[in-house]
């Protein structure tokens, strides 16, 4: 089996330990050699030159115009008209180590038969308590993008990877956090949004760079509500595609229960059901 890890970063200031930690994962589950390692800066210049760093292991600029979701789309092009081919392409962000990841506990080896017999995206699926809307869509539920998988085939042809990369289609001014009336976006999203970014609990975690008031964090503000919808905006792209979310804990809880090929995922809030029990969380 064939992996193609596309590893985004931008720079090493931040988590400077994830892509050791990433290493060392791969290394548990006897995949490194399995693996050809992407790693993609978004730091660097764009159309940097690609520089060979280790066996199976490439330093690549990256498009920062839509953090990780512009450089998974620039990846994808840039593997296919290489002549590249895998089974299974993972997307990891250097964020993947941090907030909740007991994910990382569930995961073995042999799920990726299952990924690519059911062609389906496993990882981390979080959910809202209710359904939210996003350009009229109604959805409750994601696939946190730090750290998932799809099959190749089904990652080469995906589209868009991008939902928006407009501020002003979100909000009122350049520097405000204050959304437009006319965003699509329904109003308790909106507030799932800015408690979130402002550093309230959510899920019993909170987020690990609160956006403080003050000069420039309006900006930052809007940049990361953007990197939350293009989030979300992903789970709804893969619905639309007919590949099934399918968590990590839901799937390593009904593992050896028959074949691979006989699994098939049940609704996502039914996933998360088995994760709450399994998990001990309260309904």
């Amino acid at each position: 089996m064939k992996i193609l890890c596309l590893f985004v970063r931008h720079g090493t200031d931040h988590y400077p330990n994830a892509l050791r930690s990433l290493d060392e994962w791969y290394h548990r589950h006897g995949l490194l050699e399995k693996r050809t390692l992407w790693i993609i800066d978004n730091a660097c210049n764009p159309g940097q030159p690609i520089e060979q760093i280790a066996p199976q292991t490439f330093l690549r600029s990256g498009d920062n115009s839509a953090w990780e979701f512009s450089s998974w789309a620039l990846a994808l092009r840039q593997a296919q008209a290489e002549g590249e081919s895998f089974d299974i392409v993972h997307f990891v962000t250097s964020a993947f180590n941090t907030l909740y990841t007991e994910y990382l506990k569930h995961f073995h080896a042999d799920m990726l038969a299952y990924v690519l017999q059911r062609r389906v995206c496993l990882g981390h699926i979080d959910s809202y308590i209710k359904p939210i809307t996003l350009r009229a869509v109604s959805s409750q539920s994601w696939i946190r993008t730090c750290f998932f998988l799809l099959p190749w085939n089904e990652a080469a042809a995906l589209s868009p990877w991008v939902g928006f990369c407009d501020r002003s289609e979100f909000f009122d001014s350049e520097a405000s956090r204050k959304f437009r009336p006319s965003a699509p976006l329904s109003p308790d999203y909106q507030m799932n949004i800015t408690n979130w970014l402002e550093g309230q609990e959510r899920g019993g975690h909170t987020w690990h760079s609160p956006v403080r008031a003050g000069n420039g964090e309006n900006i930052r503000f809007q940049f990361k509500t953007l990197a939350i919808l293009n989030e979300h905006h992903l789970a709804v792209t893969l619905r639309f595609a007919g590949i099934p979310l399918t968590d990590f804990c839901w799937l390593h809880s009904v593992q050896g229960d028959r074949a691979w090929a006989d699994l098939q995922s049940p609704s996502e809030q039914d996933q998360l059901k088995v994760r709450r029990k399994i998990l001990g969380i309260p309904e």
